[in-house]
């Protein structure tokens, strides 16, 4: 039966609570999905429940926004102990963060436009943390901006007008935390950096799997909702190269990612049980 180990929910940026993802990947007939919020474990709790009621099964995930001087990336962290360092430290970044939020806010207020923390917070949901889709939502239709990537493009993506930095682990860090917290450290859609639209060249790609191995990565996605053939046949190039696992999913967020659909990777496919077999045994070493 088809898996997805790449899944995003109110809790972080998605638009399907966790209880949604679940009746959603039981509709599609998926025997496991993952949930791997953003910086946040907040949706574990309502997804375990949904997959024992629905017969799903749950397997606990975090993505983890990483950045260095080589630039901005995801790294999943899979079956991690929530009683860690790593969730320590995730809840310091998400104080900061909320205090970016303010800033951002303010500035599309002077920007002319409607927007509030109140009118955000809504939209993401009282138990979810805030981020930049949120924001973005809340402002859509307004000055001619139709959609969450002109937005993005336009206001809040790096270089935009009301955009703020935000504090993150490196890559580095972030790799010795979730080996720490018990977990398996996967570089997410390696070739497909976040806030940037175009695909990082496969040397440069090389490069970086050389030296996260270095930090101790466990592995990468060879499974992913944007790869065509030639970038899985990469992926999965990497994972042999270098004695790495290979994992995926499609990165579902709903209507933040309308293109992205559950359970469908590599230009349509679907993913076997066999990738979540390997990730069980890997760590179970």
């Amino acid at each position: 039966m088809p898996i997805d180990l790449h899944a995003h929910t109110t809790a972080s940026d998605g638009s399907f609570s966790p209880r949604e993802l679940v009746i959603h990947a039981q509709e599609l007939g998926l025997s496991a999905v993952a949930v791997t919020d953003h910086d946040t474990f907040g949706g574990h709790e309502e997804a375990l429940a949904a997959g024992a009621e629905l017969g799903v099964e749950i397997v606990p995930g975090i993505e983890l926004s990483v950045s260095d001087e080589h630039g901005k990336f995801h790294l999943l962290g899979y079956f991690c102990n929530q009683d860690s360092e790593l969730n320590r430290e995730l809840a310091a970044i998400q104080y900061e963060r909320a205090n970016r939020n303010e800033i951002i806010i303010e500035r599309l207020q002077s920007l002319g436009f409607e927007t509030s923390l109140e009118k955000v917070r809504a939209i993401a949901g009282e138990d979810a943390q805030i981020g930049r889709p949120h924001i973005a939502r809340s402002i859509l239709g307004q000055q001619g901006l139709e959609t969450i990537q002109q937005v993005f493009d336009d206001l809040l993506a790096a270089g935009g007008r009301a955009h703020a930095p935000k504090k993150v682990l490196s890559p580095a860090r972030a790799v010795e935390l979730i080996h720490e917290a018990g977990g398996v450290a996967i570089w997410a859609h390696p070739l497909f950096p976040p806030s940037t639209r175009q695909k990082m060249d496969y040397h440069e790609a090389e490069a970086l799997v050389k030296l996260w191995k270095s930090w101790g990565l466990d592995g990468l996605e060879i499974y992913y909702g944007l790869y065509n053939t030639k970038d899985s046949e990469w992926a999965r190039s990497m994972t042999e190269k270098y004695g790495l696992l290979g994992t995926g999913g499609s990165d579902f967020h709903g209507i933040t990612k309308p293109n992205v659909y559950l359970g469908q990777v590599n230009g349509g496919v679907s993913m076997p049980e066999s990738v979540l077999e390997g990730l069980k045994a890997f760590s179970a070493k």
